[in-house]
Order: structure tokens, then C-alpha cells, then sequence
């Protein structure tokens, strides 16, 4: 009987394992996945979540389809039970453009969560999409920020980077990012349900990308965190960069990590620092602007040109963290990616939008001619200055005259970190720099409130709006193309 007994009995680690349930450090949640263009009946999406190192069996259905589920181990190794991560990543493909899909998740035959989305829209139809940047921190202004994007009822967001702070781990997704921005519940002290309904595109930051190396150069540091550069874990965001990109992410630190990282990440690193994508009559380049990065690569700009060349929407918008003309003093003198300017130019871009600089700013619709590239070249440095000649649209007001004359640049950094420069609030002579030669080509500055952009567009006019924390809006312009 004892014999018996010591057969069938479970031990007190196998009870426990029996009775145990996966801790979510990611709920499902929602990303635009591999697809770039527009094309019905070929649409996809991801739907991600994330545990510890409970496993168990998960079925994921949508519109009467089980889905394959991949999963992959983040941390393993001695990690203990409650550090590992296990991925789990669901491709839907073959979907119908504009069209909404209900979708279940469960875990051992238990509903974790269910919800819907809805695809891409076509050319032809109206969209509404928020942008902000620089947002998880921890804080209340976080939760804001999840809370009025969730209540603008968004097609989609995307984020102008540093997604995550200080370091772009895995552990500060789980912590800072998730929690908010896929709560259970809508409130301004919560967040929102907002990434199990809509997709989240965003662009690698300085804080995504944490660390230097031997020489200086930012980098990502597998010896000091072994969950490093998260963007291209958690995130699942379209794949058609260069292959290779000219200026990959790097990486350094032992090679057990650093090979964990790459077999979970797959093809997402370094392809996805730079791609682009269509939605409704607007079209999106995502670019890595972080110090690595040489803008007057002939290669990076060939890339550019033939992605901007190549599609026929109405709309042309430009995604990167350092903005190349910012009047705040953080970070005033990176201004690398003013090299690509006359290129965006050349190629009809309508708006750019960045982050980086904690405010809100919003220009006056230019046109930049560089006089001197050196600075742009300097890779790995924090000042980068490249002056050059001004030819700013006065007339432009966006209320009585709304077709502008050159491209307008839009920095939404105030999504959540701490703000700053709040004496330049409301006083346009402070916006003015010796360097420029006094060029007055910002017309909006907001330092004393976080908030986030609110984009309403169709074919032929677009409206942008700025939200403040409270819910008020703080600048409204509308562009057209007649």
C-alpha cells in the first residue's frame, strides 16, 4: 500500500504546479502584424499576449477560425519561474479590409478574454487615428493619455516613440506599458482597453534603445539587461524595411541572452526600425532617427525615395523620434534628420511627427534648404546641427487658408514623462534660436500640460486636434488639398 501510495502522490512542487494559473504580463493584445499595402482579402493582424512560465494549452478563434499560436521563451536559462516570459503570438491572415472580427482567447478551456477589431479601411474611406509619444512612465499622465486616446475611438494610434522608460525592457512593458494601455476598465487614473481593440504602431526612441558601448554609441546591453529592446518583442509592427537596414540596432553582451533575444524577436530585428504602411487614403514611413543613424546615407535615402515614389495615397506622413526642427532646449541641437527634408519635399510629404521634446509643437508649413550636412554625419553624437535656409508659409493659418505651402512638422512628445521647458508656454520670442537666424517657423507651443493628437482625414482636408490631459483641446488646424 505504502508502494502505492508513493506512486500516485503528488509531490508538493507538482501540486503546485497543478493548481497554478499563468500570470499575465501582457493581456492579448492587438498589433498591425507584417501587412504594409492595402489589398482585400490579403489583411492580417496579430493578436500577442504574454505569461510567466505557467504554460498550458491556449486556443485563440475568430470568425468561426482557430488560429495557430507560436510561442517562444523570453527569459530561460536559471531564470526562475516568475522572471521567464513565454510569447505567444497569433497571425490571423487572410482577412477582408474594413471589416470588424470578433475573437476569443482561452487558456485550458477557460475564456481569458474576448474582444473584436476591425480592419484596415480602404482607400476612399474617412479615418481617425491619435499620436503621442514618450508616455509610459508610471505616472497618472500615463493613464490620462490611454484614457483620452480610448475616448477619441481611434482606428488605430501611433506612438512617436520612447514606448517605454528608462530602458525599453520587457519587464518595464509589463510593468508601465500593458497595465495601462490594455486595462480592464476606461478612467483617467486607469487607463483604457484600448490595445485589445486597435492596433498600436510606434517607432524605435532613444529610450527603446538603452546604453552605450566601448566607444560611446547607444546600444543595447544584454549584460545589464537581459530583457533589452522589448520593441522588437512586444512589438509586431510591418516588415517590409531594408533588408539590411544600413543602420541595424546594436547590440552588445553575452551570447546566451543576446541569442534568446533573436530567436524571439525572428525577423522583427533590426527589420522593423524603419517600414511603412497604408491606411485609408494615408500613408505612413516610420524611420529610426537615434544617434546610430547617418541621414545622408545614400542607401537609407534610396530606400526612402522609393517608398515615398511608390504610392498613390492622397496623404504622406512621416514618423521619427528626434524632431529636425524643435525650438525646445532639451533637445535642440539633434537635427540630424533635417538632411532628409528636401527629399520629403520632393516627394509631397503633408506632415511629419516626432517626439523626444516632453511638449507639444506644431510649425508653420516650411520649406528647409541645408546649407552644411557635416553636422548630420556625426553619428553617435548629441549635437548635430545643421543650419540651412528657411522659406516659411505665413499665409497658412488653417482656418481661412488651409492649403499650405511645405511640409508641417508636429512634435507630440508630451504622451506621459515629466514635461519641459515650461517658461517657453504662450511666449513665441523664446522660440526663436540664434542658429536659425531667428526663423519663425513655430506657430503653436504647449509646455505646461501633457496631451496627444487627435487626426480626423478623408481624401481632401484632414483635422488635427490637441487633447489636453483633462480632456480639453489646446490647438486645432485643418489642411486640405484643393
Amino acid at each position: 500500500m505504502a508502494e502505492a501510495c508513493s506512486s500516485t502522490a503528488l509531490t508538493f512542487d507538482q501540486a503546485a504546479r497543478a493548481k497554478a494559473r499563468p500570470v499575465f504580463t501582457a493581456l492579448p493584445y492587438l498589433q498591425p502584424g507584417a501587412a504594409s499595402v492595402l489589398k482585400d482579402g490579403d489583411e492580417a493582424i496579430v493578436i500577442a499576449w504574454q505569461t510567466n512560465g505557467v504554460g498550458g494549452e491556449y486556443e485563440l478563434t475568430y470568425d468561426g477560425r482557430k488560429a495557430t499560436i507560436d510561442q517562444r521563451t523570453l527569459k530561460g536559462g536559471d531564470a526562475t519561474e516568475s522572471e521567464k516570459r513565454l510569447n505567444y503570438v497569433a497571425d490571423l491572415t487572410g482577412l477582408r479590409l474594413g471589416r470588424r472580427y470578433e475573437y476569443k482567447v482561452s487558456w485550458n478551456g477557460e475564456l481569458i478574454l474576448e474582444g473584436h477589431f476591425t480592419t484596415r479601411k480602404p482607400r476612399g474611406q474617412k479615418i481617425r487615428f491619435v499620436a503621442f509619444g514618450d508616455n509610459s512612465y508610471g505616472d497618472v499622465s500615463d493613464r490620462a493619455t490611454a484614457y483620452n486616446a480610448y475616448r477619441a475611438m481611434p482606428d488605430f494610434v501611433m506612438n512617436t516613440g520612447d514606448n517605454v522608460y528608462e530602458g525599453g525592457r520587457d519587464d518595464e512593458y509589463a510593468r508601465y506599458f500593458f497595465p495601462v494601455y490594455n486595462a480592464d476598465e476606461a478612467g483617467p487614473r486607469i487607463g483604457a482597453p484600448l490595445l485589445r481593440a486597435v492596433p498600436f504602431y510606434t517607432c524605435i526612441a532613444n529610450h527603446d534603445v538603452h546604453g552605450k558601448d566601448d566607444n560611446h554609441h547607444p546600444c543595447a546591453d544584454f549584460k545589464k539587461d537581459q530583457d533589452a529592446l522589448g520593441y522588437f518583442t512586444a512589438m509586431h509592427l510591418p516588415g517590409n524595411g531594408p533588408v539590411p537596414p544600413p543602420f541595424p540596432t546594436p547590440i552588445i553582451g553575452p551570447e546566451e541572452p543576446v541569442a534568446t533575444f533573436k530567436t524571439v524577436a525572428g525577423d522583427r530585428y533590426p527589420r522593423q526600425s524603419n517600414y511603412s504602411f497604408d491606411y485609408g487614403d494615408a500613408h505612413f514611413l516610420v524611420l529610426d532617427a537615434n544617434v546610430y543613424v547617418d541621414p545622408t546615407n545614400e542607401a537609407l535615402q534610396r530606400w526612402i525615395e522609393a517608398d515615398l515614389s511608390g504610392t498613390d495615397a492622397a496623404w504622406k506622413f512621416v514618423v521619427y523620434h528626434h524632431p529636425a526642427f524643435n525650438v525646445g532646449h532639451e533637445h535642440y541641437a539633434e537635427q540630424h534628420m533635417r538632411a532628409l527634408s528636401p527629399l520629403f519635399e520632393k516627394h509631397g510629404v503633408d506632415l511629419c511627427f516626432h517626439g523626444h521634446e516632453h511638449t507639444y509643437q506644431r510649425t508653420k508649413p516650411f520649406r528647409f534648404k541645408p546649407t552644411d550636412l557635416s553636422g548630420a554625419q556625426e553619428v553617435g553624437s548629441g549635437g548635430r546641427l545643421v543650419p540651412g535656409e528657411f522659406t516659411v508659409d505665413r499665409k497658412f493659418d488653417g482656418r481661412t487658408v488651409t492649403k499650405p505651402d511645405g511640409i508641417i512638422y508636429v512634435t507630440t512628445g508630451a504622451g506621459g514623462k515629466h514635461l519641459y521647458d515650461a517658461e517657453m508656454n504662450g511666449e513665441p520670442g523664446s522660440w526663436l534660436h540664434d542658429q536659425d537666424a531667428k526663423a519663425d517657423y513655430c506657430e503653436k507651443v504647449v509646455t505646461d500640460r501633457h496631451s496627444l493628437t487627435v487626426i480626423d482625414l478623408d481624401a481632401k482636408s484632414l483635422t488635427l486636434r490637441q487633447i489636453d490631459e483633462w480632456g480639453g483641446e489646446v490647438d486645432r488646424v485643418t489642411v486640405t488639398k484643393a
